[in-house]
């Protein structure tokens, strides 16, 4: 199971694993301490002091040169770590950095905070497979306020967390993560005027309504629960353009602990163990699902534009759609399409809220799913299909 991971900045982390060979050297003129790093760049700061081994600290006004050119700033940088700054030992319980910014990417976090993460494991790895080996129950990381710029758009997030590390052992003593994900609150997006992303039809329509920038909130989350020899993971995806509409995506599949240990290590290198993984693929079997569509505003502005691009009404549009919905699932469902076709109508026609979920009487092996792509109508049956509308 692999969990998303917010990576620091890889300038910014590569010059402070750097600093474990650092030589001192205070600059008097400038009242500043500066140090030199064994890569040729240089960090310097107004006031505080680090460890050298741990590299522990509190830094004030502290700024990153790299060839001359500011890389990094930030007012203040507290770290609590222990083993070797930037070794493979190097644990950091907690790190503090307030108003960083990454000159060159133009990337400001007004704060951040990691806490509990093996920083020289992770700075080491580019894999990240197996990646409780960073972890502990205690880790977290927080960015608050931050703010992005391009040619075309300002980007700002209120808010990226991590949820809540849980770790369990299974039967063979291997350690898992059965909790773990991540949230976004409060993405936004503002085109900036005169850029083609402001002149496209999407944002010329939410400017129409008043609302001058997208706002988007994200949440993607994980789990596992250990039954005897067997285990069932969860996941779930929930995205919101707010004002305008909401998807959820819910799964659980279940497997035995057996199979969970043999298939974990192929995910590495997918590439190479296809024959395998398709092999073990009927060993995973789907429990449930669930697909949820809130629409509040969305399909209008879609049906509006498509409108004007093919010179008839919304009406028009709307009734097109459905035709060709309505063929779609005769073609492909025909046992099913008079069950299946009513509530897409009804968010085509209302918006509202459509909801697709799975709900087998009993587990049904992925491997089940070749045979449903001949016949598709027998997926339908055997994995409890229903579909409802509520405008």
């Amino acid at each position: 199971m692999m969990i998303p991971m917010i990576k620091t900045s890889p300038t910014f982390l590569s010059a402070l694993t750097a600093a474990a060979i650092l030589v001192f050297q205070p600059s008097l003129a400038s009242a500043r301490t500066t140090l030199q790093l064994d890569n040729g760049n240089v960090l310097s700061f107004a006031d505080g002091s680090i460890d050298m081994v741990t590299g522990s600290g509190e830094l004030f006004d502290v700024v990153m040169v790299e060839y001359g050119e500011e890389i990094v700033r930030a007012d203040y940088v507290r770290i609590d770590a222990t083993g070797n700054f930037g070794e493979a030992d190097w644990f950091v319980n907690e790190l503090v950095a307030e108003n960083l910014e990454a000159v060159e990417e133009e990337l400001f976090i007004g704060r951040t905070e990691l806490r509990d993460i093996a920083m020289g494991v992770l700075a080491s790895d580019d894999e990240m497979v197996d990646y409780e080996q960073y972890l502990t129950p205690g880790t977290s990381v927080l960015l608050e306020n931050m703010g992005m710029a391009d040619e075309e758009a300002l980007f700002s997030v209120d808010r990226v967390a991590s949820l809540p590390f849980a770790f369990d052992m299974l039967n063979n003593g291997q350690q898992i993560v059965t909790s773990a994900g991540f949230e976004i609150d409060g993405f936004t997006m503002m085109p900036l005027d005169g850029s083609a992303a402001g002149a496209d039809p999407m944002f010329q329509k939410l400017a129409e309504r008043g609302i001058t920038d997208v706002g988007m909130d994200l949440k993607i989350a994980s789990g596992v629960r250990l039954a005897g020899d067997s285990m069932t993971m969860f996941y779930g995806i929930e995205a919101a353009m707010r004002d305008l509409t909401e998807i959820r995506f819910n799964i659980a599949l279940s497997l035995a602990q057996s199979a969970y240990s043999q298939l974990l290590p192929m995910l590495s290198s997918p590439e190479e163990n296809g024959a395998a993984l398709l092999g073990l693929s009927g060993a995973v079997s789907l429990d449930a699902a669930e697909i949820v569509i809130d629409d509040s505003g969305l399909l209008d502005i879609l049906v509006e534009i498509a409108a004007e691009e093919e010179g008839v009404s919304d009406g028009d549009i709307r009734t097109m759609a459905r035709i060709a919905i309505a063929s779609t699932l005769q073609g492909t469902f025909p046992e099913n399409a008079a069950n299946l076709l009513p509530p897409i109508e009804g968010l085509i026609s209302q918006g509202g809220e459509l909801q697709i979920l799975a709900q087998p009487g009993m587990p049904v092996p992925l491997s089940s799913s070749i045979g449903f792509m001949m016949l598709p109508d027998m997926a339908i049956q055997q994995l409890g299909v229903t579909v409802t509308h509520m405008p």
